[in-house]
């Protein structure tokens, strides 16, 4: 069983660990997380439907490093099995863009690596994710968290499992070539 600690006073702590499988979940907060986040983003970046985008690793160092110093906004959670990242989210909390007094989580981007993502292992990667976002947010008052899938990887999985934890569907994303 997955288990979330409870944050602490000021809401930083996110962390998890599963002793059966030796998974764990973490905020982010080193310059020595910087190689694991870029290789993770590189990875869901080449396999998503902006894979044609060429990559841009110093686009990712600067959202981390913002995330980094401005914990109360924004986060970056890393899932790690048997010491091996595996999986994060990028995240951030605001007010709703035309209103006030309301705070909103975005989940920017979530991925699981693709060699593990359809096992037992991936699902509880992606729940202790969706987990760490959630004790996060309550952290900070949060009354929603929003979760856009613009990947184009595994729309149905991710539906499936959206659903299931308790999100509601809320609308799309459409794409045109200009």
């Amino acid at each position: 069983m997955l288990k979330i600690l409870q944050p602490t006073q000021q809401g930083e702590s996110v962390a998890a660990k599963n002793a059966n499988t030796e998974l764990s979940f973490r905020l982010a907060s080193t310059d020595s997380d910087f190689p694991a986040i870029v290789r993770l983003a590189r990875k869901a970046h080449k396999e998503s439907r902006f894979g044609y985008i060429p990559f841009n690793a110093d686009k990712v160092l600067k959202i981390a490093r913002a995330a980094f110093k401005d914990q109360k906004h924004h986060a970056v959670m890393i899932a790690e099995r048997h010491g091996q990242a595996v999986g994060f989210v990028y995240c951030s909390v605001g007010e709703y863009h035309i209103g006030s007094d309301v705070l909103l989580t975005t989940i920017h981007n979530m991925n699981v690596s693709r060699t593990i993502r359809s096992s037992l292992s991936g699902g509880k990667i992606a729940l202790g994710l969706f987990r760490g976002v959630k004790t996060w947010s309550k952290a900070r008052g949060v009354k929603e968290i929003l979760f856009h899938v613009t990947s184009d990887v595994n729309l149905a999985q991710t539906h499936k499992l959206a659903k299931r934890i308790g999100y509601k569907f809320v609308g799309g994303s459409y794409v045109e070539t200009a």
